[in-house]
């Protein structure tokens, strides 16, 4: 007896132009035979696979926009099972921590949003968030299904993912469906699995001290940590609710005074989703080797404090082995930039200026990458900004950009040049606004702040006591605020240019 992964139910969404991979269980060696028809009765695709270690997989050919919606049938010598109302166009994993996590619910402008919209051709399909290979799991990939946007429903949506689904939606007029897999506080080190691992020496090196530390803790003993730490988060998250409610529009600094610290402590150990490579094991590897469009990336907040400096190189290993295990050698990945942010009166130790320089590095080392700037946003000590229409609509913008062939709108520094005291920085798009932020050096390397004049695509800079300056950045904290924008509407990107 065979069952198809649940990606593959009812009101699924498949990705244009992409040859389709379907898979499931099955017993060894069972031969299962797969058929897709339009609603008038033209097969548009037939494959079969037998299964292999109690799995099978079937290739299909691509798809394309007009063809749905589609029914999917697959049989084998002892049964038939089908799954109705397939539509094409657009697919994207949505992964990341909880900036990606946060649900539409409590985004800014989202429970309004929530009572009102409707688009079933707007679709999720949730990877629930399990990190434990257990029955409970089992249970939960079982009952997980797509989900239409509708009045009262989607709540539970990415919200990132949801504002540039209906971005995508309105520019296009294609279905887009959205599979959630993401987990809030999670490092990159989560989503790697044992290859990508093995392949990357920072990510090797983390992952063997995780166990040299917390590889005699037992699962039951973890279990047990783990449960009183849920219900110390469940009661506090009921309390910081509670206040919200009582007082709307409440300061996140006053929530926190009002409810206390948050418990957060989760129990290392061998079913911790902090664990290096656990949801990779128990998340990604359930819907691999789905085709997908793209996938959309919002992480880094976690490994500011110890992977910032290697943060590039985790995450290029990241994007290749994804694109190993999907299938798609040139899959397109959208990062989301670190915004600003700084907790409440600390110190500004530019940890944050280094992840995302980190990931504009990584862009520039992947093909097929693109990286969504969201310096101009962020708020003063919460991590989680509540404005996730921003986000969502940036990467769509990426991606529309490459769907309708223009030119990129984001502002970025290509080069700079010195002529006596003055520090010219190139760039790819006229400025505009008051210039701050920035900052020269000399051969010595010592940064002190520098007086900017922005003209056309140039910005020129000097500083009392560098008479030659050498080095430039802009935008080297983890929290300030910027006026530099291109006549796009897009903040100029934070750069280094030191070489």
């Amino acid at each position: 007896m065979f069952k198809a992964a649940p990606l593959f139910g009812d009101h699924a969404i498949l990705p244009l132009g992409k040859e389709l991979r379907i898979f499931g269980t099955a017993d060894e060696c069972e031969v299962i035979r797969a058929r897709l028809t339009a609603a008038d009765g033209t097969v548009t695709g037939e494959g079969e696979g037998a299964a292999h270690s109690g799995r099978f997989l079937i290739h299909l050919p691509p798809q394309r926009a007009e063809q749905g919606p589609l029914t999917l049938t697959l049989t084998s010598a002892a049964m038939t099972w089908t799954a109705v109302d397939w539509q094409v166009g657009y697919l994207f994993l949505a992964g990341g921590q909880s900036n990606m996590e946060w649900s539409l619910w409590n985004a800014e402008g989202g429970q309004e949003i929530i009572r009102t919209h409707q688009d079933a051709a707007l679709r999720y399909f949730n990877v629930p968030r399990v990190s434990l290979e257990d029955e409970v799991a089992q249970a939960a990939h079982a009952a997980a299904h797509w989900q239409q946007i509708a009045p009262h429903q989607g709540g539970d949506m990415s919200a990132v993912a949801y504002f540039f689904a209906t971005e995508v939606r309105r520019r296009t007029g294609l279905p887009v469906g959205i599979i959630g897999c993401n987990w809030g506080g999670t490092s990159i080190l989560s989503w790697m699995d044992e290859a990508a691992l093995h392949r990357c020496i920072p990510a090797l090196q983390a992952a063997e001290e995780y166990e040299r530390q917390y590889g005699h803790i037992t699962l039951p003993e973890w279990q047990s940590q783990q449960d009183a730490f849920q219900a110390a988060m469940d009661a506090w998250n009921k309390q910081v609710e509670a206040i919200k409610a009582a007082q709307p529009g409440i300061e996140w600094a006053e929530v926190e005074k009002q409810a206390g610290a948050c418990p957060w402590n989760p129990p290392p150990g061998p079913g911790s989703p902090y664990r290096p490579g656990q949801l990779a094991r128990t998340m990604v590897a359930s819907i691999v080797p789905a085709a997908l469009t793209g996938v959309l990336f919002y992480q880094g907040e976690s490994d500011v404090a110890e992977r910032a400096a290697c943060y590039a190189e985790l995450l290029i290993t990241l994007v290749l082995r994804w694109r190993e295990l999907f299938g798609d050698a040139t899959l397109p990945f959208y990062n989301v930039q670190l915004p600003m942010y700084i907790d409440a009166n600390a110190q500004d130790d530019h940890g944050w200026a280094i992840l995302r320089q980190q990931q504009e590095m990584a862009l520039h080392a992947l093909r097929n990458s693109h990286l969504a700037v969201m310096i101009d946003a962020g708020e003063y000590g919460n991590i989680h900004p509540v404005d996730k229409r921003t986000p969502g609509q940036r990467l769509a913008r990426l991606f529309l950009e490459q769907v309708e062939q223009t030119a990129p709108a984001q502002p970025w520094a290509v080069g700079k040049s010195t002529r006596g005291n003055v520090l010219t920085v190139e760039v790819t798009h006229p400025l505009r606004g008051e210039p701050d932020l920035f900052e020269v050096a000399g051969e010595d390397g010592v940064y002190v702040p520098a007086c900017a004049v922005l003209e056309d695509c140039c910005i020129h800079l000097t500083a009392e006591g560098v008479a030659h300056p050498a080095k430039a950045r802009y935008a080297w904290v983890n929290w300030g605020r910027v006026h530099v924008y291109g006549e796009t509407g897009l903040p100029l990107a934070p750069f280094v240019l030191d070489d």
